[in-house]
Formats: structure tokens, sequence, C-alpha cells
């Protein structure tokens, strides 16, 4: 969500910008909006928040009328499908190398194992590849890889990735 006005600024951030969002598919740019945008939430709350959060909004943030999502801690992920997804996103513009695509599985198993040999995945979507460190560990706290593990790492990512030294706020706004 494009935030134009300037005590919105100052009140929430930076404005979203399209270079963060435009690898996502499907693109979720539009008018409507239900709850607070969640473009710089990504290591705002920890771990264990978002486990409170996603399992019972309401424990955490008492007069949120987000449901819960309990059931993302129950549902498993294999990650078997991972390379065709990719696939499916490098044919329509994310630039994953040939590298990336070779390793994805791997990549995918070790980012919430904490235990897990992470060298490659780090070399490859770390700090000298994008700029940024990849959030290795066990994201939702139990012992199989599940959708809130998912989940969690995508929000701790969100508004990490973008050099805001580069972006001058416009005064006017």
């Amino acid at each position: 969500m494009i935030r134009p006005m300037r005590d919105e600024v100052e009140r929430y951030g930076h404005y979203s910008l399209a270079a963060e969002s435009m690898y996502d598919h499907p693109f979720q740019w539009g008018s409507k909006r239900t709850g607070p945008d969640l473009a710089r939430v990504g290591g705002r709350y920890s771990d264990e928040w978002h486990q409170d959060h996603f399992y019972d909004a309401k424990s955490v943030v008492p007069e949120s009328v987000m449901p819960p999502y309990g059931f993302l801690f129950d549902n498993r992920i294999d990650g078997r499908y991972i390379e065709d997804v990719m696939s499916t996103h490098r044919l329509v513009g994310v630039p994953y190398s040939d590298e990336m695509m070779q390793n994805a599985v791997a990549d995918f198993m070790a980012q919430a194992d904490p235990n897990a040999d992470s060298e490659g995945l780090q070399a490859r979507y770390g700090e000298e590849a994008f700029g940024n460190a990849v959030n290795v560990r066990n994201f939702d706290g139990q012992p199989q890889l599940t959708e809130a593990d998912a989940l969690i790492a995508y929000m701790q990512v969100l508004g990490t990735m973008v050099d805001f030294s580069t972006f001058i706020p416009d005064a006017s706004r």
C-alpha cells in the first residue's frame, strides 16, 4: 500500500516501494485493504510473538479482528514442489539462478532447521547476493516443518531488503 501523506510516513515509516513486491506472485497491489500495512514488519516482532499472533491474534492484540490461524501449525510442508514453484516464478521474471534452482529443496529445508548446513543457502541468498542475511532457524518452535514456519519466515523478511538511504522523501507530501 502506498502511503503518500506525510503524517502516515512519520507514523508508519517509508511508504511501500514497487521494488519490494515486484517478484511477489500473485501481485498484492490493489485498493482494498483490511488490517495494517505489513511492509515494514520484518524483524519488528519476535518469532514467538508471531506464533502467538497467528495461533490466536486476540491473545497479543485484544482488539484484533484477525481470525485464528492455528491450523498453520498442524499443516506440514515438505518442499517437494518448491522446484516447480520456483520454475514457474522464473518463467515470469523472478531472477533465480541455475544454482538456486538446483539447490531449491535443500535450501528450503535448511532455512527452518538451525542444525542444517546453511553455508550454501547463505551464499545464494545472503548478504553477498542480496545485501541481507538469511534467517535460518525453527520459526514456529515445532520439530516438523509447517506452514507456520513458512509464514513467519516471510513476515520476518518483509521490509528488510530495501536500502532506504537511496530514497529521499518528498517534503511536500
